[in-house]
């Protein structure tokens, strides 16, 4: 009796520390918050690959991002439970142009899902100094972004060893030229690894973009937010 009340005790103790010492799994949005690159994809990829960005699909391509992740409070856009962070690449190293500027809003959903929601700015270049901490997410409401529609959540699905997203093939748009087309985009969290690609499907079966143009993005954490 004595001994399974020892080890019933240590069982609950081993609990509790999990929880109070912060070892709890981390949700998308904490795992994503930090300084990212792809420069070991970098040294690492074949001459031919390493050209610049282009339109469509012409050709294989991939190049240097630097991305940063932070928390925000953006309260017209994201709920109490839900958790959006803002998201800043460049191209190439930390002090670069600007490459993309999104908000991505992670919502529990009953029964224990998830997805997440991304928008992009009208007027990106409001945001292009925001830094942790900042106000600036106070008051965007949908006006200020453009929203791609439920169609276009991507379901969160927890892995063994991170998350992983999937746009629905559902997901249709029309763009400012006018053109339709279908997004697609899968990322991937695996610890301190992060892989991400996109592309937009025109109505005739032509790529209007894809990013990157080669393997996906494969980026591993640097650092903290701050």
């Amino acid at each position: 009796m004595h001994k399974g009340w020892l080890i019933a005790t240590f069982c609950l103790c081993l609990s509790a520390c999990a929880t109070v010492g912060g070892l709890q799994p981390r949700t998308p949005a904490e795992t994503l918050i930090g300084f990212w690159d792809n420069q070991a994809q970098i040294k690492a990829a074949p001459a031919e690959l390493l050209r610049p960005p282009a339109a469509g699909n012409p050709y294989p391509w991939v190049d240097a991002q630097s991305a940063h992740f932070f928390g925000v409070k953006a309260p017209k856009i994201a709920g109490p439970k839900d958790q959006a962070i803002y998201l800043v690449w460049r191209s190439g190293g930390a002090t670069s142009p600007i490459s993309r500027q999104r908000l991505w809003v992670f919502r529990p959903q009953e029964g224990g899902g998830m997805v997440m929601d991304f928008y992009a700015f009208k007027t990106p270049e409001a945001f292009a100094n925001a830094q942790p901490g900042t106000a600036a997410f106070q008051h965007i409401t949908l006006d200020d972004l453009t929203a791609y529609g439920p169609a276009c959540s991507l379901p969160v699905i927890k892995t063994a060893t991170g998350w992983t997203a999937s746009i629905p093939a559902a997901c249709s748009i029309t763009a400012r030229s006018g053109r339709k087309m279908t997004l697609s985009a899968v990322l991937t969290l695996d610890g301190e690894r992060f892989s991400y690609q996109e592309h937009g499907l025109l109505e005739s079966g032509a790529y209007a973009f894809k990013v990157p143009g080669g393997p996906a993005y494969q980026f591993i954490k640097k650092g903290p937010a701050s």
